[in-house]
């Protein structure tokens, strides 16, 4: 009767399982996780260009509400930062984005596609952005996922946060109600110069060289989940 007592030893098994998950639902409840909060450094270093100062993004929809986007929604906070180099100026526009599913929102948002001024996907050692010129200055913009890389693409974004390692390393610490499963975190990054036409050398590569060691700098230096 040998199958008898396995039986009742996987029977007794399942039952105390049941019992220390009933357990631990009982004495610690399902967290919501919190709502995430940063606050940007007020300066960061960027070689070869002197920093001259950093102020606080106004979000639209405390000012003129009217106004506000669906990209002023889901900022959590957001910092500009002013750079020069020889006279020629550097701005940087910061933005941590929650709940970003959709690359493509935030680039209508901030007028690009709404003006029809023509994106160019550009890849970099730090991952993909785009670079597009507009009243006399170039622009280079792209979002900084958790995962790193750089993204453009709805595509590339849904990759990024759909990866199988993060969402292994997730798993748990989602089951318990800490976080949500997938990390739909964002760091935008609008970086523009002036075009310096009275110049024999262009503006375009010293701006790609900052916006390399920029978003490495912001690897390194990735704001905590909460």
């Amino acid at each position: 009767m040998n199958w008898v007592k396995t039986r009742n030893f996987w029977l007794s098994a399942a039952l105390v399982s049941s019992g220390l998950v009933l357990l631990k639902l009982v004495l610690t409840p399902a967290q919501k996780p919190l709502p995430p909060s940063y606050t940007f450094p007020t300066s960061i270093p960027l070689s070869r260009w002197q920093f001259v100062q950093a102020s606080p993004l106004g979000q639209q929809k405390l000012y003129t509400p009217s106004l506000a986007t669906s990209v002023d929604d889901l900022t959590v906070s957001g910092r500009h930062y002013l750079y020069l180099r020889n006279g020629q100026p550097i701005n940087i526009e910061m933005r941590y984005l929650r709940n970003y599913s959709s690359v493509s929102d935030i680039v209508k948002d901030s007028t690009v596609e709404m003006e029809r001024i023509p994106l160019t996907p550009t890849q970099s050692s730090v991952g993909t952005h785009a670079v597009y010129q507009r009243s006399k200055q170039f622009f280079i913009t792209g979002c900084i996922p958790a995962t790193r890389e750089t993204t453009i693409t709805n595509g590339q974004l849904r990759n990024a946060q759909n990866r199988f390692d993060v969402l292994a390393r997730r798993a748990l610490p989602w089951f318990l109600g800490q976080v949500p499963l997938r990390d739909l975190r964002c760091l935008w990054v609008r970086m523009s110069t002036p075009i310096n036409s009275t110049s024999t050398t262009s503006s375009e590569p010293e701006l790609e060289q900052a916006w390399v060691e920029w978003v490495q700098w912001w690897q390194n230096n990735y704001p905590p989940e909460s």
